[in-house]
């Protein structure tokens, strides 16, 4: 059934989550748009030819400018990371209410942890996946910030001219305002709450909780839509663990996938310096 309503705060996420995703697409496209030119950047100041001697001046300077973009966009982390603070402050609230019995409520029907045989340890493993999953929120919009920028980066080293480098930051940047509107639309749809029915029946056409289709639009919208913002909001998670067989593990994937982002950031930054040292000397 329904979670009870037990703090009134929660109403600030309905409030500020469309406010949010808006704020999480600029910063998105803001770390994209800031390393796209970053060689182009160099060669116009001319330091590109003493840079480029060694792979290791090379990746330094552009692992420069892929830092900076945290520093640049310093101020809109900040708010979406304090609104992050609010949300899980509210969670917990709603946590500790009701005599403890709030989780119970939530895992209560669930698979497998809602099972009488698991009781016992349910609570516990309740408890994990909900930390595993703030600290995947917490995290997410920085870890999506360095991939992005580091993309950027990488898709650099392939321009050639001002031209060339306009028109990549431009597709960038749509394909990445489509991801997330497609994102935001599957996972809607898998949670049950986008208006378009037929839409929830391609993705969990037999109607029943077994529907990977509709366990990969959940882990989708929350994983490129908003970042991790409906695993803040208690309602909405109750229902992905209920509504799917063995949803409650899409927040564990969840933190998974932004470690995994992390470590991608890294590597492409190291394949964007050896690439950036070739295209040049060829």
């Amino acid at each position: 059934g329904a979670l009870p309503r037990v703090n009134p705060h929660e109403n600030l996420y309905l409030a500020l989550y469309w406010g949010l995703v808006i704020l999480h697409v600029l910063l998105r496209l803001f770390a994209l748009n800031g390393t796209v030119g970053g060689i182009a950047a160099e060669k116009q100041f001319g330091t590109w030819e003493t840079l480029k001697v060694t792979t290791d001046g090379a990746l330094l300077t552009l692992r420069a400018r892929w830092s900076m973009v945290f520093y640049r966009l310093g101020l809109l982390l900040t708010i979406i990371t304090v609104a992050r603070l609010v949300f899980i402050g509210v969670a917990l609230f709603n946590l500790v209410s009701i005599q403890g019995h709030y989780l119970d409520n939530m895992l209560s029907g669930t698979t497998p942890l809602g099972q009488p045989s698991l009781m016992d340890s349910s609570i516990l493993s309740g408890v994990l996946i909900l930390a595993m999953m703030f600290t995947a929120a917490l995290i997410a919009p920085f870890t999506a910030v360095a991939f992005d920028a580091a993309l950027g980066t990488l898709i650099g080293t392939f321009t050639r001219g001002r031209i060339g480098g306009l028109l990549g930051q431009l597709f960038l940047m749509l394909l990445r305002v489509a991801i997330v509107a497609w994102a935001l639309w599957v996972g809607a749809a898998a949670l049950s709450l986008s208006p378009f029915p037929e839409l929830l029946a391609s993705l969990n056409p037999s109607g029943g909780a077994s529907s990977l289709m509709g366990v990969l639009g959940a882990f989708f919208g929350i994983a490129e839509g908003d970042l991790g913002l409906t695993a803040l909001h208690l309602p909405h998670v109750q229902r992905m663990w209920a509504d799917y067989d063995n949803g409650v593990f899409i927040g564990v994937a969840f933190l998974g996938y932004v470690l995994l982002q992390a470590l991608l950031a890294n590597l492409i930054m190291a394949w964007a310096g050896r690439r950036a040292i070739r295209a040049e000397k060829g």
